[in-house]
């Protein structure tokens, strides 16, 4: 009895000091982890310092004889067992993972990759891969364990402990794996196994189109064992670059249909379609007969990004007496330029002026890494950067980023729309649009399940437009009035739904514009608004007998942020 009461005592002294060791190594993984991201080098080794005695602790507190032979014990043992396995998950992710992760802060980080005299430094990347290997591996192997450990005998704050503790590795393993994807597939990317070709795209977000903006002009990047060089430029003018009489690419028919000018033929217009792969496989093919290039990969980028790019570059010298920077530079490259060099030619040479400037900078090392990549990652969130490669291995690791760009794919328990805008003046008076996107939905008498978009665009142009902004601006009055704006939305919806009609400002259309693309439904209208004007669209769909799901839209990016909102449908006003 004495020996037991003994054993009983060791092991609760022993669970108690594990449990007070774990519940303050944890908040520390979590700094840890923000210190990684942010980069601070200092804090995260002073952080794991901390750490580390924490972890070994726990873990040799729950591994002696006595606590395993506790683990036999009706009741107690599943306890006892869940714990050891906790605490040693914890040692092993610290000791094996995170540890190996801040010794490698000092060699890979934004500066120590960043472009000197027009070259990046792959062999830190290369140097790190097996790093990074064994720290995932490490990750997975304590993922698996905790995720293993039966909770079903266990007490409440066992059971919640190993909850925490297998979202916050599920979390993390997920994150760890794309680095680890990412640090394989970079170096060829960037040239380490033979030369690769990008073609660079710069939109005009003054000229919407579903997935940003029409083609202005591009740039060939060349990346060699990391060596980067600008090869050739071209504005997409039809002065630089010849329109197609036919499709270049097979194009679906009902696509065709939903975009029947421009989309394939014209590279002005490579993101009239909301499919990053489609703009590929065209501009690829484009390049290849007008210029000559095979394209590894293409990256576009709007006016917005350009703009927001020269923080991390500084301004830009275009022309005597015109400087660019973060502040001016979307105002001056969509309104003020036609103003002041009113012959399009110059305005091309000198958006090339500004894009080979920006990109001097940046493969000078002289633009700021953090600032750069921060960048960067926003606007790849906000869908004004997209990316898209040939290479089966890069392009899976461009999905799981924020560069991915096709239609939004619905899930099992949210429905995803996608709100797409495209000039139709031609114009670039989308500069002064404004939109508000509203999604709603209810379950109805009938059992089904209705969903209602309005999307409400607003122009805020000057009442006099007319007379101060530059015909080029206003599309020269070709397809609607001096200072108007008129643009086609397309709204697509999952599959299964059915549109049961359309109507602009209210009035119901009597030919509603109906389609698909692949699995999408897709209703479309026009918009047209003057000066101060504001026009919506509603479109009402039928999801069939189906539950409420959330609901969630991806909107063509404008130069003004746009709103988005989801919110409970009237059945009545429906008359449902």
């Amino acid at each position: 009895m004495i020996v037991l009461i003994g054993c009983v005592a060791w092991v609760g002294l022993r669970a108690l000091t594990a449990k007070s060791e774990l519940e303050s190594a944890l908040p520390m993984v979590t700094t840890l982890k923000t210190q990684i991201v942010a980069q601070d080098v200092k804090g995260a080794k002073a952080t794991l310092a901390k750490l580390r005695p924490k972890v070994n602790s726990a873990r040799d507190l729950t591994s002696d004889p006595i606590w395993r032979a506790g683990e036999v014990v009706p009741f107690v043992g599943p306890n006892l067992s869940a714990v050891r396995t906790l605490a040693g998950a914890t040692d092993s992710v610290v000791v094996d993972a995170i540890d190996p992760l801040v010794g490698l802060l000092d060699t890979v980080s934004p500066d120590s990759i960043k472009p000197v005299n027009g070259a990046i430094n792959l062999k830190p990347i290369v140097a790190a891969t097996p790093k990074v290997d064994a720290a995932a591996a490490a990750f997975s192997k304590a993922t698996k364990q905790v995720e293993a450990i039966d909770t079903s005998s266990t007490i409440g704050p066992v059971t919640k402990a190993t909850k925490q503790m297998a979202d916050m590795l599920t979390k993390v393993d997920s994150q760890v794996v794309q680095v680890k994807n990412a640090l394989h597939v970079l170096p060829g990317a960037m040239g380490n196994d033979r030369p690769r070709n990008y073609l660079i795209v710069f939109e005009n977000s003054g000229e919407l189109l579903p997935n940003g903006g029409t083609t202005g002009s591009m740039a060939l990047l060349q990346l060699d064992k990391g060596k980067i060089n600008l090869v050739k430029q071209s504005s997409a003018s039809g002065r630089d670059f010849p329109a197609f009489s036919d499709y270049v690419v097979p194009i679906p028919e009902d696509v065709k249909k939903l975009y029947p000018y421009g989309l394939g033929r014209q590279v002005q217009d490579l993101t009239i379609t909301p499919r990053f792969s489609l703009t590929y496989e065209v501009a690829k093919t484009m390049w290849k007969t007008a210029k000559g290039d095979d394209i590894d990969g293409v990256i576009a980028m709007d006016t917005v990004t350009l703009g927001n790019l020269l923080k991390a570059t500084g301004p830009i010298n275009v022309l005597p007496g015109l400087q660019i920077n973060s502040e001016n530079a979307v105002r001056i490259l969509l309104i003020d330029i036609y103003t002041m060099y009113p012959d399009p030619a110059t305005v091309d040479r000198i958006n090339q002026t500004i894009s080979v400037g920006a990109f001097s900078k940046i493969l000078g090392g002289g633009a700021n890494p953090k600032s750069l990549l921060a960048t960067l990652l926003k606007s790849g969130e906000e869908g004004r950067v997209k990316m898209w490669t040939g290479n089966k291995a890069e392009q899976d690791l461009i999905k799981q980023t924020p560069f991915y760009s096709e239609p939004p794919v619905s899930t099992a328990d949210t429905d995803k729309f996608g709100v797409y805008f495209m000039d139709q003046t031609p114009s670039k008076m989308d500069y002064f649009l404004k939109a508000k996107v509203e999604v709603s939905q209810a379950v109805c008498s009938d059992k089904h399940r209705y969903v209602f978009t309005r999307v409400a665009l607003n122009s805020t142009a000057p009442a006099n437009a007319a007379e101060i902004l530059p015909p080029y601006v206003m599309g020269n009055g070709v397809l609607v009035a001096q200072g108007y704006v008129q643009i086609g939305t397309s709204v697509y919806a999952p599959k299964g739904y059915k549109v049961l009609g359309t109507a602009i400002d209210a009035k119901p259309s009597t030919a509603p514009m109906i389609g698909t693309d692949g699995e999408y439904t897709v209703a479309q209208g026009v918009q047209q608004m003057g000066p101060g004007q504001t026009m919506t669209l509603d479109v009402l769909f039928d999801a069939g007998e189906t539950k409420t799901k959330k609901l969630d839209a991806t909107v063509t990016p404008m130069v003004n942020p746009i709103v988005t909102s989801y919110g409970t449908l009237d059945c009545a006003a429906i008359g449902k």
